[in-house]
């Protein structure tokens, strides 16, 4: 744990002095409000450009969380002012839940109600609750659970189908970015409801039936994990798998956020079951998409000998959460190793030390793709924000 301690101050100086002053500071858009859409890497802020509910929902929980660690009244303010566009901009008072895009104005565009989306509204809004007691902001948050229950769960066969049309309906294209396949279920819908379920359910106990996170928990155990490859990512409405892609960065995150829902939800048999699927998926991803030279994960493999391996933000920062808990759970130095050098590749190569936050992406050797934009609907800064507060908090 010495180790794992000795890197914390250097974690700290990077959320403090790099990622919140980015977004705090220059993406912050006083005129229209929330956050500018898109910012090229060398700063260049297209101050036109669509505003997503999952960028201002992540912003939201970042600055909210931060305010509970540091009680810092800027992070306060910041999450405020994400809090009151999401809340004007993006809510839809005819139909319900969240607008998927604004205009730079604040109207809305992609009207489509993008299950993830609206996910990550409920997690941003009940970290808000939990930091500043904004009574508003967990009555919104209760109202778009009970509508995703209502509207996205499949009764017949388990699980949420992942997009609907402004009013609810059943849509062809279900993608939520170009890069997806066009299913009805997908893993990261699902990781999106249960990050998002397990944060509610631990703002506000009695807002969200124990039982629907217990429910979420064991069917992703059940249909989603497969314990030779990890987590499957793409289904169709009875389950089948219609990929054999394998995402590290999926499956990583997934082996720590599927143990906090269970340890959250208070039962002893789901958290054992929980931390056994969670080590075999840290397993998996160390012994398969691990660079034991450099340290980072690789993106994916999308079929036998075709490895990806670049290594994108999240996934990086997902990775020195997941292989902390994997640590935690077992004790093994190989994965308390593999934190430490999964940092030193990142506070290498990831931050960008000249235009400040992280690059999208690098190259398995660290060099950056410098096109990729630091900013827009899907970069904001939740996960490499959540990985710095929640190691400050959990490494002592």
């Amino acid at each position: 744990m010495r180790e794992l301690s000795s890197i914390k101050n250097r974690i700290q100086k990077e959320l403090v002095e790099n990622i919140l002053p980015f977004w705090g500071n220059q993406m912050l858009d006083s005129e229209f409000g929330g956050f500018y859409g898109r910012a090229a890497n060398d700063l260049s802020i297209d101050k036109t450009a669509d505003k997503s509910c999952v960028l201002i929902s992540q912003i939201l929980w970042t600055f909210s969380a931060a305010y509970s660690f540091f009680n810092d009244e800027n992070c306060r303010k910041t999450a405020e002012h994400a809090f009151r566009f999401l809340k004007d901009a993006f809510y839809d008072h005819k139909y319900g839940g969240l607008y998927f895009t604004v205009d730079y104005k604040g109207s809305p565009e992609n009207r489509k109600k993008i299950v993830c989306g609206i996910a990550s509204g409920i997690n941003g809004l009940s970290e808000f609750y939990r930091a500043t007691g904004n009574i508003e902001s967990i009555s919104m948050a209760v109202e778009l659970f009970e509508l995703i229950e209502k509207n996205t769960f499949d009764n017949m066969d388990g699980g949420y189908f992942s997009a609907f049309s402004e009013d609810w309906k059943p849509v062809a294209d279900k993608t939520m970015s170009g890069e997806d396949i066009n299913a009805a279920k997908s893993a990261s819908t699902h990781l999106h409801i249960l990050d998002a379920y397990t944060n509610l359910y631990a703002a506000a106990p009695g807002s969200l039936p124990k039982v629907k996170l217990i429910s979420l928990v064991r069917l992703m155990l059940e249909k989603m994990h497969d314990e030779n490859s990890g987590l499957k990512l793409y289904f169709n409405e009875n389950w089948i798998p219609v990929s054999d892609i394998v995402s590290f960065g999926y499956n990583i995150a997934a082996s720590r956020l599927i143990y906090k829902a269970a340890v959250i939800s208070g039962e002893e048999e789901l958290k054992d079951l929980a931390a056994n699927a969670s080590l075999k998926m840290a397993e998996s991803v160390y012994n398969e998409g691990y660079d034991e030279v450099l340290g980072g994960i690789y993106n994916q493999i999308s079929a036998q000998y075709d490895i990806d391996f670049d290594k994108d933000w999240w996934a990086q920062a997902e990775a020195v959460s997941g292989f902390l808990n994997a640590y935690m759970l077992s004790g093994d130095k190989k994965y308390s190793d593999a934190v430490i050098k999964t940092w030193e590749f990142i506070d290498k190569y990831m931050v960008d030390h000249r235009y400040g936050e992280w690059f999208g992406s690098v190259t398995r050797i660290g060099n950056p793709k410098t096109s990729l934009p630091k900013a827009d609907i899907w970069k904001g800064p939740y996960h490499n924000g959540r990985f710095c507060l929640e190691y400050l908090s959990a490494v002592r």
